[in-house]
């Protein structure tokens, strides 16, 4: 299976997102890559209205992370997502949280070693499984989710 190219996510650093000393609260980190995945899968076009109403929900099973600098208050981040593997029910990405965006030839040489970038701050590696909400059992992931997964590419342009 061809899998896309890393999509790239922006954020800037809130008020609510710091502790008492401006530096971004450590959760605030996973709650970034959450929102990216989320919008990944929205632009690859698959409704998360139609995903929140169903009984599917993909939930992380293993996640390696690592925290190499600190973000402020009013940062400019780039969240960097790539797609390594898809399975009949689970998913594995990296996903990287820099300080600068980087340019398109810079990614395309580190390819999945996107936490090398010089300017990362926070990196992960993740397993998401697709389970059922209700029975708490993992269930194959449907074609469209799939299709919209690897549909979403490079949004170098909006950033």
């Amino acid at each position: 299976m061809k899998l896309q190219q890393p999509y790239i996510f922006p954020i800037t650093v809130q008020f609510e997102d710091v502790d008492a000393h401006g530096v971004v609260h450590h959760p605030n980190y996973l709650k970034y890559l959450e929102r990216a995945r989320s919008h990944g899968i929205k632009q690859g076009g698959y409704s998360l209205r139609k995903f929140s109403s169903s009984s599917l929900a993909l939930a992380i099973s293993e996640i390696h992370a690592n925290y190499l600098r600190p973000a402020l208050m009013e940062q400019e981040l780039f969240v960097i997502s790539l797609v390594t593997a898809i399975g009949k029910s689970s998913v594995k990405l990296y996903q990287s949280i820099t300080s600068c965006l980087p340019r398109l030839e810079e990614l395309e040489s580190v390819g999945t070693d996107i936490f090398k970038l010089s300017e990362t701050i926070f990196w992960a590696e993740l397993k998401l499984i697709c389970i059922d909400s209700k029975s708490l059992r993992t269930k194959s992931i449907p074609l469209d989710l799939k299709k919209s997964i690897t549909n979403y590419e490079t949004n170098l342009g909006s950033v």
